[in-house]
């Protein structure tokens, strides 16, 4: 993660801007971290493709579509297309959501993804609260993912996590590991 994101991802966490114990309220103003966490699912949807069925014959873009075929639209391959993510392998927050299907998209969207997203809002404001998470040496950067029916990394991710509080450390920004 960029330094620049870092900093600006954990400075309302830290820095006890009214968010002294976190609900559902507070942590809707946490709109950078809604942007961290968009670029962290579009780099790595869990569901990276989804499939719908097509109910009448009808063309697409001049290709023929018959009734009853299965469409599948790859939401992992367009999250990485520099058409609409210029340096889509990079982790850049401030990124327009073009092309954003993490939860799919239309009528047939995953009927969860707000409560997806306030879970792992309130996850993340609860734990990096309180502990210091740092990758280690064994997690593979860039990673590698596998598919089987969700995306995940191949070979694991690797972190040490210390408490704050027996650190003695401020309530700052986790520091960034070179």
């Amino acid at each position: 993660m960029r330094s620049d994101s870092k900093a600006k991802q954990w400075s309302p966490i830290f820095t006890g801007s009214g968010i002294d114990s976190p609900d559902y309220t507070n942590v809707q103003e946490l709109k950078y971290l809604d942007m961290v966490i968009s670029e962290a699912l579009r780099l790595y949807p869990p569901g990276f493709r989804f499939a719908r069925d097509v109910d009448e014959d009808c063309m697409v873009n001049g290709q023929f579509l018959p009734k009853g075929a299965t469409l599948e639209i790859p939401a992992g391959y367009l999250h990485y297309d520099p058409e609409y993510w210029p340096e889509p392998e990079k982790f850049i927050p401030e990124r327009h959501p073009f092309v954003y299907l993490p939860f799919g998209a239309g009528p047939r969207s995953c009927v969860g993804m707000r409560l997806a997203q306030l879970e792992i809002k309130m996850a993340l404001v609860h734990i990096f609260r309180k502990f210091n998470i740092v990758a280690c040496t064994d997690t593979k950067v860039p990673l590698m993912l596998k598919s089987h029916t969700t995306l995940g990394p191949k070979n694991g991710i690797y972190v040490t996590i210390t408490n704050r509080e027996i650190e003695g450390e401020p309530a700052t920004p986790p520091a960034e590991e070179e």
